[in-house]
């Protein structure tokens, strides 16, 4: 899925007897798993690094559709079908981001939509 499918923490409050709800001004924010553009996954042909930097430029649109900025990402989840290029993606991750990265971790797969491989989900907080 590589729509705007945006979660807010509060979407789906209930209370709880016996305890108690407390009002902040934070709200967790969940973001879809994005993945390259399909033409860059296309046999292949592309490094795992610049699919990487694809799908975190499709992170960075979605998080900025939903109003808050990119340094608002705490953590991502990347699933990949390569755990033998872990450095790839953290060279990626590391060009992207300047001083101030987020929480990342790593997950190995079988198999991505679009043979893409890299996929990245992120959380975010909406202050």
């Amino acid at each position: 899925m590589n729509g705007d499918a945006v979660r807010y923490e509060s979407d789906h409050f209930k209370a709880t007897a016996g305890y108690g709800a407390r009002k902040r001004s934070l709200q967790l924010v969940f973001f879809d798993a994005q993945y390259p553009e399909p033409e860059q996954t296309a046999d292949g042909l592309q490094s795992v690094e610049s699919q990487t930097m694809s799908a975190l430029e499709r992170v960075e649109a979605a998080v900025e559709r939903s109003g808050i900025d990119l340094d608002d990402v705490l953590r991502t989840t990347v699933y990949t079908t390569d755990l033998d290029r872990i450095d790839a993606i953290e060279s990626a991750y590391d060009a992207y981001f300047d001083a101030r990265r987020p929480a990342m971790t790593v997950v190995g797969v079988s198999e991505l939509p679009n043979d893409a491989a890299v996929q990245i989900e992120a959380t975010g907080v909406k202050r």
